[in-house]
């Protein structure tokens, strides 16, 4: 029978932070059928709980955080156990594509492995986390999506029972360069981005191609694109952002504004009024979302019974865990 937990106490106060790369000691937290979880899974699982817990409005407490990312941790390794009871394989070459990805963000596999010393865990360690996770994809795409029906009759149903979802509000089209700045950058940073802004800002109000602009010099993930940020509502980023797109006239350019992340410039490519989303255009993202929807239930279904089946033991109480 699964075993009592105290969800919320299980990670060490080294973990407890907004930055994976903050785990200074690594711990076995709890092991699943005799198999561990270690502190620096949970610890980089944070931030994607942090951001989700704050897409809901409200601040996240750490203590929730902590339990859902341990939570996470958990049922993968449950997920990834199954599947391989039922002699599941992962696909090798999709995690190769995932630990060069990993490795080229990291700088190469000198940064990556610098990056794995902090954590305390190891470059096979961090391919095997890899390998469970699609060892985890493998096992929903195989056992549990082909169960799942989504009829033409429940897609009209659900446009026609939730109206509100289908109001499209005012939105905005813009391109976007960004000269990024971090917390950990310095004063000279902080000023040589804002020349670098500045100059870009001077070579696109003088009647450059905002888009080579934005490819050659943005810090901003559209970067590749132009700095294209596609159709967005007022509520969709920050105001320091929105406010000014939504005050400019199409083809008008910003000044440099501001933010925590850096010295942003905004072109506005075009502006399309609030209407409401029809039938024809919202008929796949419907599907999708029921097939989402309904492969979640079953899922949560089968890690209910895998957890009521499980022997989940805590190995870190409070009072034991490492300070960072």
């Amino acid at each position: 029978m699964r075993k009592a937990i105290l969800w919320a106490a299980l990670l060490a106060v080294s973990i407890a932070l907004p930055l994976a790369a903050q785990v200074k000691n690594n711990v076995v937290v709890v092991t699943v059928n005799d198999q561990p979880v270690y502190s620096w899974e949970a610890g980089l699982m944070i931030p994607q709980v942090q951001r989700e817990l704050a897409g809901r409005g409200a601040p996240p407490k750490q203590e929730e955080v902590i339990s859902m990312a341990v939570r996470r941790i958990i049922d993968s390794r449950l997920l990834g156990q199954e599947a391989l009871r039922r002699k599941l394989k992962s696909d090798d070459a999709r995690v190769e594509q995932a630990m060069a990805e990993i490795e080229e963000r990291a700088g190469g596999r000198e940064g990556l492995n610098a990056t794995l010393g902090r954590l305390g865990t190891t470059y096979d360690q961090l391919r095997a986390s890899v390998t469970e996770t699609d060892l985890v994809r493998v096992f929903v795409t195989t056992q549990i999506e082909p169960q799942v029906t989504v009829t033409v009759d429940d897609v009209a149903e659900f446009y026609d029972a939730n109206p509100e979802m289908f109001d499209r509000p005012d939105m905005v089209r813009a391109r976007h360069i960004l000269v990024r700045v971090t917390p950990t950058s310095t004063t000279a940073d902080k000023k040589d981005a804002r020349t670098r802004a500045q100059a870009a800002h001077q070579r696109v109000v003088a009647g450059e191609d905002f888009a080579a602009v934005a490819g050659e010099v943005s810090d901003g993930r559209e970067a590749s694109n132009g700095g294209d940020m596609g159709f967005f509502a007022q509520d969709s980023m920050m105001p320091a952002l929105t406010d000014v797109a939504f005050a400019l006239e199409i083809g008008k350019i910003s000044d440099v504004i501001e933010t925590q992340f850096g010295f942003h410039i905004l072109k506005i490519e075009g502006k399309r009024a609030a209407s409401k989303i029809p039938y024809e255009e919202a008929r796949e993202p419907v599907r999708q979302l029921l097939i989402e929807n309904r492969t979640g239930e079953k899922l949560s279904k089968v890690l209910e019974q895998l957890n009521e089946a499980a022997t989940i033991v805590q190995v870190v109480q409070p009072a034991d865990a490492p300070a960072s």
